[in-house]
C-alpha cells in the first residue's frame, strides 16, 4: 500500500489544505510527507500520541543542538523531568491570579479600539492585536511595560529565525549564544527579583520562590522557560484573537450575533479555535518502534500531529466545515494539543482571547476588511494567523 498523499500536508504557504485532509482522513489515516515525515490525520490518533508521551517527543529542533536545562517546556523535555518542570510551574500559576492579567488586558483593549476608533480604519493585526498578548504575559512575568514591544520583537526574531539550529552563522549554543540580548534581559531580570528583599507579587516571583517534592528550576531553566512563555503565548494568543476577528469581519452575521449576545464570546473563540488552531500542526520524534493503523513508525521518525485535520474531524464534529456559536462541548477540541502535555498556557490565552473580544464588541458596530484584502498568513512555518488584517470600523453608539 501506498501512503503518500499526493501533496504535501506540511505546506501551509496556500493556506491550510483543509480538502486535502478531508481525503486522509477518509482513506489515509497516516501518511508520509515529500519530507519524510508521517502525519496523523484523525483526532483519535492525534490524541492517543499526545497522551503516549514516553513515544513521542518534540521536534522542532536538531538532535544535540540544546543542552537540557535550554529544553523547551513543550514535548521537548522528557519524562519524568518534564513532569516535575510542570508541576513548579502549575503550582506557581495556581498561586497567582489571572484576575489581574484581565483587568490589564480590558484596559489595554479599550486604549488601542480609542486610537483605531477615532481613525475610523486601521490594521488590526499591528494596532490591537500584537499588543495585547505581548503586553499581557510581560506583566505577567514581570517585566516593565515600557518593554513589552522588545520582548514581543525578540518573540519574534527567535520564531521565525534559525534558533538554535547549528549553522556557519550561528553565535553559539542555545537562547544565550543564538539571541544573547533576549537571554542578558532574562537574566537581568531574574537577577533583579532574586535580590529584591520586597519582590513584586508576580508570576517570575512564583517561580522563584516554587519548590514541589524538593525541586526547584535552575537559573538556566528558569531563563528558558520564561523564555518558552514569552514565545508561546506572543505567538499563538496573537494568531488566536487575529483568527477570530478576521472570521467576524468576513463573516458580519456572526458579528451580529455575538454583540447582540456577550454570553456568546466562549464559544466564538472555542469555534475559532477548532476552525482556525493557531497551530496547524505538532511535530514529534518517535522514540520507540511504534505501529499506527498497520504502518511501521520506527524510532527516530518524524511524526506530525495534525492539529487542523483532526479538529475538523466528522467522526467527532457535525458540520466540520460550519463555524457554529451554538456548537456543544466548544472546548472538545485539539487546538492547544491534549494529554499530559498539552499547552500550560491554555488558561491564558482563552482569558486574552475572551477579554479583547468583549471589548471590541462593546466598541465596534460593525467592521469590515478594506476592498481588494486577501488574507495571507504569517511566515512561521506551522502557524495559522492572517499577516494583516486592514479594516474600517463603525464605533458603537
Amino acid at each position: 500500500m501506498a501512503y503518500e498523499p499526493g501533496f504535501d500536508p506540511l505546506d501551509l504557504s496556500q493556506g491550510i489544505p483543509h480538502e486535502g485532509y478531508r481525503r486522509l482522513r477518509a482513506e489515509l489515516p497516516i501518511s508520509r510527507t515529500p519530507s519524510g515525515a508521517w502525519f496523523l490525520a484523525r483526532q483519535a490518533d492525534v490524541l492517543a500520541a499526545a497522551n503516549d508521551v514516553l513515544t513521542f517527543r518534540s521536534s522542532f529542533r536538531d538532535p544535540g543542538v540544546v543542552v537540557p536545562d535550554q529544553e523547551m517546556l513543550i514535548s521537548e523535555i522528557p519524562e519524568p523531568r518534564h513532569g516535575r518542570v510542570r508541576r513548579v510551574v502549575n503550582s506557581a500559576v495556581a498561586a497567582h491570579r489571572l484576575g489581574q492579567i484581565e483587568e490589564f488586558v480590558q484596559k489595554l483593549a479599550h486604549q488601542l479600539l480609542d486610537r483605531l476608533l477615532a481613525a475610523g480604519r486601521g490594521e488590526l493585526v499591528a494596532e490591537f492585536v500584537m499588543p495585547i498578548p505581548a503586553s499581557a504575559i510581560g506583566t505577567l512575568l514581570g517585566v516593565p511595560v515600557e518593554d513589552h514591544a522588545r520582548w514581543a520583537e525578540w518573540s519574534d526574531e527567535v520564531v521565525q529565525g534559525d534558533y538554535p539550529r547549528k549553522n556557519r552563522n550561528a553565535r553559539g549554543e542555545g537562547l544565550a549564544g543564538a539571541h544573547p540580548e533576549f537571554a542578558a534581559y532574562i537574566d537581568a531580570a531574574i537577577a533583579a527579583h532574586a535580590s529584591n528583599p520586597e519582590p513584586p507579587n508576580d508570576f517570575l516571583t512564583r517561580l522563584l520562590a516554587t519548590e514541589v517534592d524538593g525541586y526547584r528550576l535552575s537559573g538556566v531553566e528558569l531563563r528558558t522557560l520564561l523564555a518558552f512563555l514569552l514565545v508561546s503565548g506572543n505567538e499563538t494568543t496573537r494568531h488566536l484573537i487575529g483568527n477570530v476577528l478576521h472570521t467576524l469581519a468576513t463573516r458580519p452575521d456572526l458579528y451580529e450575533r455575538v454583540r447582540a449576545d456577550a454570553a456568546l464570546v466562549p464559544n466564538a473563540i472555542e469555534e475559532s479555535l477548532r476552525v482556525d488552531p493557531p497551530v496547524a500542526f505538532l511535530l514529534r520524534e518517535c522514540q520507540a518502534d511504534v505501529e499506527i493503523h498497520g504502518v511501521r513508525v520506527r524510532r527516530g521518525d518524524k511524526v506530525a500531529f495534525g492539529i487542523a485535520s483532526a479538529n475538523r474531524d466528522e467522526k467527532h464534529y457535525p458540520d466540520p466545515d460550519v463555524f457554529r456559536l451554538d456548537r456543544p462541548k466548544p472546548t472538545a477540541h485539539v487546538a492547544f494539543g491534549g494529554g499530559p502535555h498539552v499547552c500550560p498556557g491554555s488558561a491564558l490565552a482563552r482569558l486574552e482571547g475572551r477579554t479583547a473580544l468583549r471589548a471590541f464588541r462593546e466598541r465596534v458596530a460593525a467592521f469590515e476588511p478594506e476592498p481588494g484584502y486577501v488574507r495571507a498568513k504569517v511566515p512561521t512555518f506551522w502557524a495559522n494567523g492572517p499577516a494583516r488584517l486592514p479594516v474600517t470600523l463603525h464605533p458603537a453608539p
